[in-house]
């Protein structure tokens, strides 16, 4: 090897050694790439199976603590679009009452007067929207789920996305 006056390593056959890194940082980089496409792609696989189905999960209250009621669902949309349909849907809704709103953090809660919920709204990517809707159920009162799942249901309908209730 000899070192020329551009300060380039020169190979046996006049190949510059610069070259032999740059190529080989560039297969690396794109063997890289390529593993983390695979796993978007992967990721992009799954979500789109549990794309609108409402997942919800119940521990009904005892004497001596209160249950939850809590309900999930994946959508397609832009979440500060779903949050502003989700606060027109409770807003036009007879029997509820928006009683906090954060715009920034997109959480609604709300009531029906006898039970709360909550409603976060979180961009998940470019194009899917997650939801999580939860309640409290208290000891010698009916549980939420007559606020969540209807809640998750209006967001999705007024939205126009397809959903399905999980069993």
């Amino acid at each position: 090897m000899k070192l020329n006056h551009h300060l380039t390593i020169k190979g046996k056959g006049g190949e510059s050694m610069m070259n032999y890194r740059r190529a080989i940082g560039i297969i690396v980089a794109a063997i890289t790439l390529l593993g983390v496409s695979e796993a978007n792609a992967q990721w992009v696989f799954v979500a789109r199976k549990a794309l609108g189905r409402i997942e919800q999960m119940t521990q009904p209250q005892t004497k001596d603590s209160p249950g939850y009621d809590v309900a999930t669902v994946v959508i397609e949309g832009k979440a500060d679009k779903v949050y502003d349909t989700a606060i027109k849907a409770i807003q036009k809704a007879q029997n509820l009452r928006i009683t906090r709103q954060d715009p920034d953090q997109r959480i609604i809660d709300f009531t029906d007067g006898k039970m709360s919920a909550g409603l976060k709204i979180s961009q998940v990517n470019d194009t899917v929207v997650h939801l999580l809707i939860a309640s409290v159920a208290m000891p010698d009162q009916p549980s939420g789920t007559s606020l969540v799942l209807p809640g998750v249901i209006r967001v999705c309908k007024e939205m126009g996305a397809n959903y399905s209730i999980a069993k």
